[in-house]
């Protein structure tokens, strides 16, 4: 920000604190009922009206350190099979329901544990419970389908080959831990997954899907006393077997520094260095914490909101090291390894960079932080720890998490036991667990690789009542116009103390974020404290008045290039300057007070004309590109033009639903064809992409490459089809269904709410209600969607060809 600008922001910030902001009703993990049925189940609910929603999540105490040599991938390929069916959802029918009632639904495998988890309205939960009682004693494992989910996991394996970052982690953490499971990579071995038989896959399934072993949770806008009779309904009757032992040793004490060399076809050196850390129960973990903040920044202590290494902030020990150094620590039963890790150009100096790494830590071993430098630091991860629970989903998965990692403690009392450490605390955990003799080193450079030659004890969460819920929901969006013209919806959010401000602009600028499926346009995002809106606000005018972002460097990696090639179909035209389109602000704020200083800061500004649609049709600057370097796994993707949103929204509401009805994530016709019957993909991803003039559809995806020619073929084929055999009634209903229920279930956060409502002002031009969404897409008829097909057939498939490395 110019000097210019500094005396009258600073005023802003004065104004901003002497208003006072409405109390916050945060997520009271405190107040969660818990109870053991008898066969063991733990079960956790937790009232809050502040959404209409409910999530549940059922986490099974089992994940990649309960394999054994020979087997690994086990658990994360039951987790698949446990998606892909059981006795009363046949069919992949779980996630189609929750799909279809306006949910979503996630899951995941982890060193220690399995969890499924979703989110949908909140008259709902009767369906959430069905499948996962149905889930835990009902699994169909059906020999047919085994091949098929196995070229589906080796396909997601070999998407995360492509990253040069995640592939040394790999080889690191089997380099840390010599004895405990902890070494193995949680997809498993390319070999292991190849040889998994049903009756591996039956006999693990019997063994860790028991009630005893399961943890389950709810969370959301319910009656404790009726979620209770649900359950027990549903759960009661499932036989427990007993529970299972862990496999994996202790992790015997590490007696000197280990390194590893990787040589591969890259463009830069990549390095990780791991130190021990400590266990998600130990008391060591608040000033831990603490420390990863001064060295460089945290991301709170959620491993479903972890962003696998949190980039080091400006002002903290690491930061300048190099452009992208980042630290990780994640919460786990047993100690498992905190890295910092980063990256070089080809020439870089690897033995500076060590040595300027352990001189910044021998700095934070040898003197205590001072008494603002903490204070700042506590701040900051309080505000972390406050965002893992900002949501229904995230509160539900740190209550089946924490428990099932021994942390159930921590986790209750995180705040008041990060205020009580101490800046020697920080020093003393600094030096027990940052010391060279501890770490382990790699390091992954250019170059040609040859052909071979032909700790915490477990606790369990006791039995209490929790407090009721206090009912405090949140009100409905408002619409303003500020002075300038400039439409700004405001979001309080009754759930937060922090504040989220989103500034949609015409066109890109440089630091600031442009959304794929915003094509040509660009949004500046800042949170923060809502107490400090006046600065978040000034912060976002600063950002959004820097010049237009210049066209990066040319595509690394194929998924990469197949965005640089709908970029070139989509051909969007570049202004000379970034204008602002519309402002969302949501969180802990006192509407009246935020347009006052949104005005200030705002009121002045030229506002990008109203989007004018364009009939202008485009197609690809080339079809097929082929990379000049070897990768696990290319890229598939389909582009076609799409009705554009106002005045045409009953069409573009049309194009997805049609959209849904071919794909949508691991489902759709295309999903449930080419990933569960013949599993030449892991996930297909689509998008509605709008500027607000114009519109496409897309679908990508990444394949290896000897399924390359198969899944394009599946591709034509399921788009065709779309024309020869047109959406369903059935399927009509369930896609307007979806879109209905999202419209409830989608935001929760700060930064969801904010995302959703830019993008809600972008379609519809307004704020639109729940009652006007559902008389849209009522209005929708079979005969519009199918000539809604007849266009979308015209698109045209992309690819990006690979020649994959040598194994």
């Amino acid at each position: 920000m110019g000097s210019a600008g500094r005396s009258k922001f600073a005023l802003f910030a004065a104004v901003a604190l002497a208003w006072a902001q409405p109390a916050a009703a945060e997520i009271d993990l405190s107040r969660a009922s818990i109870n053991r049925l008898p066969n063991g189940l733990t079960v956790m609910i937790l009232e809050d009206r502040s959404f209409p929603v409910v999530s549940v999540q059922a986490l099974y105490k089992s994940g990649a350190a309960d394999e054994v040599v020979g087997k690994t991938g086990l658990a994360h390929f039951l987790e698949h099979l446990a998606f892909r069916a059981s006795k009363n959802f046949p069919n992949a029918g779980a996630t189609e329901a929750i799909y279809d009632s306006g949910g979503e639904w996630h899951g995941y495998t982890w060193l220690d544990q399995t969890t499924y988890f979703a989110t949908v309205p909140k008259d709902k939960l009767d369906l959430l419970l069905r499948i996962e009682a149905d889930r835990m004693s009902n699994v169909t494992i059906d020999p047919a389908a085994i091949q098929a989910e196995k070229g589906a996991v080796i396909t997601e394996m070999h998407s995360y080959e492509n990253d040069p970052a995640s592939v040394l982690l790999d080889a690191v953490t089997a380099a840390a831990f010599q004895v405990n499971n902890y070494r193995n990579n949680t997809i498993g071995l390319e070999s292991d997954v190849e040889q998994l038989t049903v009756e591996d896959s039956r006999e693990f399934y019997e063994r860790h899907y028991i009630p005893a072993n399961a943890i389950l949770t709810i969370v959301g806008d319910v009656e404790t006393d009726k979620a209770k009779r649900l359950v027990e309904f549903y759960f009661r009757g499932i036989a427990t077997r007993g529970t299972p032992r862990r496999n994996s040793s202790p992790e015997p004490a590490q007696r000197g520094e280990r390194r590893i060399l990787l040589h591969g076809p890259i463009d830069r050196q990549y390095f990780t260095l791991a130190y021990p850390a400590p266990a998600g129960s130990n008391p060591d973990v608040p000033a831990f914490l603490l420390m990863q903040q001064l060295l460089g920044a945290g991301s709170g202590f959620n491993f479903n909101q972890n962003d696998w290494g949190t980039a080091a902030e400006a002002g903290s020990l690491l930061h300048g090291v190099t452009g992208d150094i980042a630290t990780w620590f994640i919460p786990t039963a047993a100690r498992y390894i905190f890295t910092i890790k980063g990256s070089l150009d080809r020439k870089g100096d690897q033995s500076q960079l060590e040595r300027e790494i352990e001189r910044r830590l021998q700095s934070l071993r040898d003197q205590p932080p001072t008494t603002e430098r903490l204070a700042a630091a506590k701040s900051a991860v309080l505000r972390e720890l406050a965002a893992d629970v900002e949501t229904t989903e995230e509160a539900a998965h740190q209550l089946a998490y924490m428990p099932g990692i021994g942390g159930y403690d921590l986790l209750t009392h995180f705040p008041e036991r990060v205020q009580a450490v101490t800046a020697e605390q920080v020093r003393q955990v600094a030096a027990a667990y940052l010391h060279r003799q501890a770490r382990t080193v790699g390091w992954y450079v250019p170059g040609t690789v040859r052909a071979p030659l032909g700790q915490a004890a477990p606790n369990s969460p006791p039995t209490q009542l929790g407090k009721p819920a206090k009912a405090i929901a949140a009100p409905q969006p408002e619409m303003h116009r500020l002075s300038g013209g400039l439409p700004v919806i405001l979001q309080p959010n009754p759930r937060t103390s922090n504040a989220t401000i989103q500034l949609l602009l015409s066109a890109p600028v440089e630091g600031a974020n442009a959304p794929a499926d915003l094509p040509g346009l660009g949004v500046v995002t800042r949170s923060g404290s809502a107490t400090d809106l006046a600065k978040l606000i000034a912060n976002v005018r600063a950002a959004a008045a820097q010049p237009l972002e210049q066209k990066g460097t040319p595509a690394a990696t194929p998924d990469a290039k197949l965005e640089e090639m709908i970029a070139s179909a989509i051909g969007v035209v570049r202004p000379v300057s970034a204008k602002p389109i519309a402002a969302v602000v949501s969180g802990g704020i006192d509407p009246a007070a935020a347009v006052k200083l949104l005005d200030q800061a705002f009121g002045n500004l030229r506002v990008a004309p109203p989007p004018a649609l364009s009939q202008e049709s485009r197609t690809p600057s080339s079809t097929a590109v082929r990379m000049d370097r070897p990768f696990a796994q290319g890229a598939l993707g389909y582009i076609a033009p799409a009705p554009a949103p106002p005045p045409r929204t009953r069409n573009a509401l049309g194009a997805r639903m049609l959209l849904y009805v071919l794909s949508h994530d691991y489902s759709g016709r295309l999903g449930r064809s080419a990933i569960g019957d013949k599993g030449l993909a892991y996930h297909i991803a689509s998008a509605y992409r709008t500027d607000g003039r114009e519109a496409w559809i897309t679908l990508t995806t990444g394949v290896d490459p000897a399924r390359a020619d198969a899944l394009e073929a599946e591709f034509r084929a399921q788009v065709a089809r779309l024309v020869t055999n047109p959406p369903t009634a059935a399927e009509i209903e369930a896609a307007r269904s979806h879109i209905l229920g999202r419209s409830i279930s989608a935001a929760q956060s700060n930064q969801e709410i904010a995302d959703k409502l830019t993008r809600e002002y972008l379609e519809a031009g307004n704020i639109r209600t729940h009652n006007e969404l559902s008389a849209i897409l009522q209005a929708i008829t079979a005969d519009d969607i199918a000539a809604i097909a007849k266009d979308f057939g015209k698109g045209t498939i992309l690819r990006v060809d690979v020649d994959p490395p040598k194994r």
